[in-house]
């Protein structure tokens, strides 16, 4: 007798069962996504990226060089001695070097000064290459002729420079904080806390000039060293200035300050204010440098504490007793008052050839030994 309890249970086969051959392959872009998001496909992906991102900053890094060497080649075809060691890389997931110990001698007639920094680091980031930053925080060396080797101490200094692209022009802003003097003692209590730059390419101009900077500069209590302050005022209270730089068209292949100046080349001061107590002032002129690149320039000033400034010259023999007495009798005719009833003076005044005048009187001669 056949025992049931022994025969296999045996299921029904569903209909809608199939085999493996028979379901649906997977679509194209369901297989792409399913080998990009599984966990091997995150890590190529990622190691991809990040290969990408250190070849980007690479290339940035040479685009750098080309520029500071660009810069380096201007500034010798002016006259410049320069010299610095090999840039090394910036390692920080950007694009920059760290320049160490640059050296740049002026040229003689510019005063043969020395300055020699520390180190200074350039850098950019692949996601923003027309912005380049510029740090040249702490110690850097400036000598001259007449003071000597002077240490600066840079608490915070700083340049942002942006590159012209279709959108935005060429633009400069430069800050300094908290500068002091080390040494030598006769700088001793030089101090500027707080100094900003501002330079931004105007694009709409005349057809027969260059494209001119539109510049701002401010700067707020400036501590005079030593060797200054013990005749003349000892802090330089505020300076604000606003105008622009231009030049006349110019195809001349040459460095920046050159061309510059081959094709007349000004600096227009629209407006400025000084408050340098018991001194003050608000001036407009236009100034340029000869070919000497000594200062010249013309324009108008409305002053209070003239003469007040002119004694203290006077006293710390920066100027000759003679001319002072000079001044006070011809420009004093020239003195008003105003609705406070305080006495100021409004003048022309030029300066050339290392003179200083004062509507037509000769205050300053810098080659009278």
């Amino acid at each position: 007798m056949l025992d049931t309890s022994k025969l296999p249970r045996l299921q029904p086969q569903s209909q809608n069962s199939e085999s493996e051959e028979e379901q649906p392959q997977e679509s194209l872009p369901q297989q792409i996504y399913a080998a990009f998001f599984s966990k091997k496909g995150v890590i190529y992906l990622t190691c991809a990226f990040v290969l990408i991102y250190i070849s980007m900053c690479v290339q940035g890094e040479r685009l750098i060089q080309q520029g500071l060497y660009k810069i380096f080649k201007d500034l010798g075809q002016d006259g410049f001695g320069i010299s610095y060691n090999a840039p090394s890389s910036y390692f920080a997931f950007k694009s920059g070097v760290n320049l160490d110990d640059l050296v740049i001698t002026a040229p003689e007639q510019m005063g043969g000064w020395v300055l020699t920094t520390g180190r200074i680091t350039v850098s950019s980031t692949p996601f923003t290459p027309h912005h380049i930053a510029v740090r040249f925080n702490g110690t850097h060396s400036l000598k001259t002729k007449n003071i000597g080797d002077i240490r600066l101490i840079v608490g915070q200094g700083e340049a942002d420079l942006r590159l012209p692209d279709k959108k935005e022009p060429l633009s400069l802003n430069l800050i300094l904080k908290q500068v002091q003097a080390a040494s030598p003692k006769s700088m001793e209590g030089f101090f500027i806390s707080d100094l900003e730059l501002t330079a931004n390419r105007i694009l709409q101009t005349q057809s027969n000039e260059e494209k001119p900077f539109r510049f701002s500069l401010h700067s707020d209590a400036v501590h005079l060293p030593a060797y200054i302050s013990s005749h003349l005022p000892p802090m330089l209270q505020k300076l604000d200035a606003q105008g622009t730089i231009s030049s006349r068209s110019s195809q001349q292949i040459s460095s920046f300050l050159t061309g510059w100046l081959n094709s007349s080349g000004t600096v227009e001061i629209e407006q400025s204010d000084i408050v340098w107590p018991p001194f003050s002032a608000q001036l407009t002129g236009t100034f340029s440098l000869n070919d000497s690149f000594e200062l010249i320039g013309a324009g108008v000033a409305k002053s209070y504490g003239f003469f007040e400034l002119l004694d203290m010259f006077q006293k710390g023999a920066y100027l000759r007793p003679r001319r002072v007495s000079v001044a006070k009798v011809v420009l004093g005719e020239q003195m008003k008052r105003d609705i406070a009833g305080k006495p100021f003076l409004s003048s022309a005044f030029s300066i050339q050839s290392g003179k200083i005048y004062t509507g037509p009187v000769l205050l300053y001669d810098g080659h009278e030994k």
